[in-house]
């Protein structure tokens, strides 16, 4: 820690020094791309110079949330996150994947972090990305076909969240108890699925359920009033139709990749680097006037127009 406390203080003396007013924090370099195109459309034309900086670059043998939250708490103790050296302003903003983080109710409340609505910042891509035109470009397939393909975007996602949604459950589970890895977010897929859009195999379920049980140290009745309860709020959040809280947006692609092998059907289609294509395009296709994104320009503004209230910088 003293190690990473070091370097905080040299990252922050860097951006004093810094030409730029504004650091925007993001946990990895996938994050880049979205969170400078808003930062962009807050900034240009305001001669407001911006920074965006990953976690990667604060601790090179760590990274993510956990170290921007670090960097967060050491800037605050410094108070630092609007910080004034030799005349020069220096703002901090972190953008942050929720995660579960509001059930585990440890979410950060600050004018200087973002926390995504959904699970994770992908999720923004499947929801108001468009899927047809990025398929189209990833594949090299005609949108006309892609688009019958597909059908409505919408329904789409919610046959995908709904195929998975016992192992939506699992983790959910898992995670909110702390229970461990046994079955989570950090799977790439489901591990209890026969196949992508796949029935549920039972016996790998209940194997699953009783590894929970052993770890979570509860005798069977009391594991299973907690889990029922938990499963009841999975289901309540599905009914609402707000599933993109709690399902991984990474776990979208692998569906797309088997309906994009099906929707070619006998044609030749581009299959390599499919997967790092449809998050490049699908980011691409977003519009960022749209509402949307309103929800990370707006704690930016805020943060400018604060300074610019306390006459720190020219309107």
């Amino acid at each position: 820690m003293n190690r990473l406390r070091h370097s905080f203080k040299g990252y922050r003396r860097s951006m004093q020094m810094s030409e730029n007013t504004l650091f925007v924090f993001v946990e990895g370099i996938a994050d880049r791309y979205i969170y400078s195109r808003v930062a962009n459309c807050e900034c240009k034309g305001k001669s407001i110079e911006y920074q965006l900086v990953t976690s990667e670059e604060l601790a090179s043998d760590c990274g993510g949330k956990t170290v921007l939250l670090q960097f967060y708490d050491y800037l605050k103790q410094q108070h630092s996150l609007i910080d004034s050296f030799n005349d020069k302003i220096t703002l901090s903003i972190f953008f942050l994947d929720k995660d579960i983080d509001d059930f585990l109710r440890i979410m950060r409340r600050s004018l200087h972090i973002v926390y995504t609505k959904y699970y994770e910042l992908e999720n923004y891509y499947f929801i108001h990305g468009d899927l047809s035109l990025a398929v189209a470009a990833s594949a090299s397939l005609d949108i006309s076909t892609v688009q019958t393909g597909l059908g409505d975007y919408s329904q789409w996602r919610n046959k995908v969240t709904t195929a998975w949604k016992d192992w939506v459950k699992l983790c959910y589970f898992s995670h909110t108890r702390r229970i461990g890895s046994l079955c989570g977010y950090s799977h790439p897929e489901s591990q209890i699925n026969t196949s992508i859009y796949g029935s549920v195999d039972k016996n790998k379920f209940r194997r699953f359920l009783n590894g929970l049980q052993a770890k979570s140290g509860l005798n069977k009745k009391q594991f299973s009033k907690i889990f029922s309860r938990s499963c009841k709020k999975v289901d309540r959040i599905y009914s609402a139709g707000e599933y993109d809280r709690i399902f991984k947006g990474k776990w979208y692609t692998c569906f797309l990749k088997h309906d994009i092998k099906h929707i070619a059907g006998t044609r030749r289609y581009r299959s390599s680097n499919l997967e790092a294509n449809l998050i490049s395009n699908l980011a691409q296709s977003l519009n960022f006037n749209d509402s949307w994104a309103e929800y990370f320009r707006l704690p930016i503004r805020k943060l400018l127009v604060h300074i610019q209230q306390s006459n720190k910088i020219a309107p």
